[in-house]
């Protein structure tokens, strides 16, 4: 009875273990309605002119980006944008070390674009310089947005920029830093420009409903950020579950001004330990600021009153924000696992411990990557009662098989209806317990 008991707490920490992975497949917050490419099968890039090409391309795509691609100078993609699926394959990467305005920058979504998804990039920039309109990446006039697991390293102008006619955005699990030293002498004036973000670029800049409506989920200001995380006016912002850590003396998280049609800020279950400096007020945008943190670790004083968000959203308790968004596996940043054919799943998290647990069951489970048919191959030790039952990353049980093995066989599970995804598969036979994970594409 001991032992079967043991068992059973392992099973239960197993999977309270996955029940803790805060990965999200679709948008949540205000960029909910963004679909992308959808569906469709992807198309894999390994240039900078094929990027081009196919972003600027008529119909829906979903297009896959394979290693570091290098932007020409004045060859930025400065283009009207719909229906597409930018997604990076682990280790991709959008450089430009163009140091001029216009030609530096990467991506600029021209007004008119809409419905647009970028995933899983790293940008790199060639470090801070203060020249106008040259950001990693701009958002100037682009409805339905969601950029999700991205990285933006050292920014000419900015990291990422939200204006123009730009609305209903979510830019989730996204780290932002300067690891450059920044470039002095650029012609508005400031010799340190490190600025991550802007929403609005002026007082009367808004979108066609009056406010930017923007979702910071789970996002991360890191290393060398000094201002703007970001800077708004005119702004519906929600700061959900965000962690502020930069060395930079005096640096400033948010920064608020009121703008023509006044700015709203929810902040929620952020943790603002590692700046000194939460917020400043911009008096000079004109209009009101109502900004309010809720369950935040060092939050500023509550100004006005800020009705919360009414959409669904995966919150992180406010005491686990660092250690999951600071995990170098599966925290903020290009930590997604991309395969070949598009199937997009969480890295296993460091802090987690998510790994096999295994022990001396000779238990074969084959392919790791599933179409329809799972095997799972029995040894002579694994005679008698072999109950399997599969797990989806919330701990969720999703399908249960019990066999009588009375010799060496393979079994074989038809999984078709599960959705696609990474799962936990346990296997249990004459008391001894197995782990394996598996993805289902």
């Amino acid at each position: 009875m001991k032992k079967k008991y043991f068992l059973l707490l392992i099973v239960f920490s197993f999977i309270n273990v996955f029940s803790q992975d805060y990965y999200v497949a679709t948008p949540q917050g205000y960029g909910a309605a963004t679909t992308g490419g959808g569906a469709v099968t992807p198309i894999t890039v390994t240039t900078w002119a094929a990027l081009r090409t196919q972003m600027q391309s008529a119909g829906s795509k979903v297009i896959l980006v394979s290693g570091v691609l290098t932007v020409p100078a004045t060859q930025q993609l400065r283009a009207i944008i719909s229906n597409k699926s930018l997604i990076g394959l682990p280790g991709a990467k959008l450089v430009s070390n163009t140091l001029a305005h216009p030609g530096g920058g990467i991506i600029y979504l021209r007004p008119g674009s809409n419905n647009v998804i970028i995933r899983n990039l790293i940008f790199e920039g060639p470090g801070a310089y203060d020249i106008d309109g040259e950001d990693l990446l701009t958002a100037d006039g682009c409805t339905n947005l969601w950029v999700d697991h991205c990285e933006f390293q050292d920014g000419l102008d900015g990291n990422f920029d939200i204006k123009g006619l730009t609305d209903n955005v979510t830019v989730s699990w996204c780290k932002f830093t300067y690891l450059k030293p920044p470039v002095p002498g650029g012609s508005g004036g400031s010799n340190d420009h490190r600025f991550s973000n802007l929403v609005g670029s002026g007082a009367n800049d808004a979108p066609a409903d009056g406010n930017f409506s923007v979702t910071f989920q789970s996002c991360l200001w890191g290393t060398g950020c000094r201002e703007r995380m970001p800077r708004a006016r005119n702004a519906q912002l929600h700061i959900l579950n965000c962690y502020y850590n930069t060395e930079v003396t005096n640096a400033r998280a948010l920064g608020l001004g009121g703008g023509i049609n006044n700015t709203t800020c929810f902040v929620q279950n952020s943790d603002f330990s590692g700046i000194s400096n939460v917020y400043t007020n911009y008096p000079g945008d004109g209009g009101t600021v109502a900004l309010a943190f809720n369950n935040c670790i060092n939050g500023a004083t509550n100004i006005g009153t800020v009705t919360p968000p009414t959409y669904t959203t995966t919150i992180i308790p406010v005491n686990e924000v660092i250690t999951n968004l600071t995990d170098a596996t599966c925290g903020a940043g290009a930590t997604l696992n991309v395969t070949a054919t598009g199937v997009i799943t969480p890295n296993e998290c460091t802090f987690l411990g998510i790994a096999d647990i295994e022990n001396e069951n000779n238990i074969r489970l084959y392919p790791s990557l599933v179409k329809d048919i799972l095997n799972i191959e029995l040894s002579e030790s694994n005679f008698g009662k072999t109950e399997i039952t599969i797990y989806n990353l919330n701990g969720q049980e999703v399908f249960n098989y019990t066999e009588n093995s009375t010799s060496n066989e393979i079994l074989q599970l038809n999984l078709e209806k599960l959705a696609k995804g990474m799962y936990v598969c346990k296997i249990e036979s004459n008391e001894k317990i197995v782990f394996k994970k598996f993805i289902k594409h």
